[in-house]
């Protein structure tokens, strides 16, 4: 991976620097924002980017229609299609998913700023004797059903201030996320937060965050899944699989999955009633440190 030095440059004319790893997925959002500028009836994809400043310590977070520039040194080189038609749809495919109603997620690069990030791997690290065996709902009682879904889950991060980080980070991307996902978030007024840690062999199979029939789970409306861990990466696996219909319906067509990478400091956002699924993880070291992490939670909302 090579460091690339990055100056944005908005519409008010301010400027901005930080260097980017040339795999940081907030590269490519730039460009995908820029190319999208101009291109007719996009304004409901308009997106909240955050730009780390200050050397990491703190972030910038704007709206991608105030993007006027971006400098990359080395050059980062751009794909020869720059058509309309394909700025078009590298701007939707990063949300949509054809033949549903609304989106099936929202991806938010670079959520925290590096040293956040490099902060909360350390809390994980240093919080290993506070995790313990991942649950499911089995007809309103909790139970370790280890045949669909084997993690190691910290509830104590619900006690600390990255609660309160995660939430007012997220609050700022609500409307973004709103409109993506066709979801009125005016109501959201409760929320849960966990910490995972998925090593060799873990899994969840196909499910839904939310459940109508279910007293404990049924107020779950906006489902989010942040990814952090060791660079670089050592375990495979632990994507997160969108489906539109359940795996297992004989109805379920061709083109069913979406599949989302892990990628570290990637905040994943969908609502809690679509159906996912996070394949086996790989972790051949079976080292605590060498986990799939993530911060996951609901933000709650009493139905209708």
């Amino acid at each position: 991976m090579q460091d690339i030095n990055v100056k944005i440059t908005l519409k008010n004319g301010q400027s901005y620097s930080a260097v980017l790893g040339s795999d940081a997925p907030l590269l490519s959002e730039l460009h995908v924002s820029l190319a999208g500028q101009g291109v007719g009836n996009l304004d409901q994809q308009i997106s909240l980017l955050q730009f780390p400043v200050d050397e990491g310590r703190a972030a910038l977070t704007f709206p991608s229609s105030a993007l006027e520039s971006v400098l990359t040194s080395p050059p980062v080189l751009l794909q020869a299609e720059t058509g309309s038609d394909q700025q078009t749809n590298a701007l939707r495919s990063q949300h949509s998913d054809p033949g549903l109603a609304g989106a099936s997620h929202v991806e938010i690069g670079e959520f925290l700023t590096p040293d956040e990030n490099r902060q909360l791997l350390q809390h994980a690290l240093e919080s290993e004797a506070n995790f313990e065996g991942s649950t499911v709902y089995v007809e309103g009682e909790k139970s370790e059903a280890h045949e669909t879904r084997k993690s190691r889950v910290h509830f104590g991060i619900r006690d600390t201030e990255w609660r309160n980080l995660f939430l007012k980070r997220l609050n700022l991307h609500l409307p973004h996320i709103s409109s993506t996902l066709g979801l009125d978030t005016s109501g959201i007024n409760d929320s849960e937060i966990q910490l995972t840690a998925s090593n060799d062999g873990d899994f969840f199979l196909a499910h839904a965050d939310s459940d109508k029939s279910d007293p404990n789970v049924h107020a779950r409306y906006i489902t989010f899944v942040y990814y952090f861990h060791r660079l670089p990466k050592t375990f495979s696996g632990g994507n997160l699989l969108f489906y539109k219909v359940h795996p297992d319906d004989p109805a379920a067509p061709v083109e069913n999955v979406t599949r989302i990478e892990p990628v570290n400091n990637t905040m994943i956002v969908f609502a809690s009633d679509r159906w996912h699924e996070v394949d086996m993880v790989g972790c051949p070291s079976q080292e605590f440190a060498d986990s799939r992490f993530t911060i996951n939670g609901w933000l709650r909302r009493n139905p209708v």
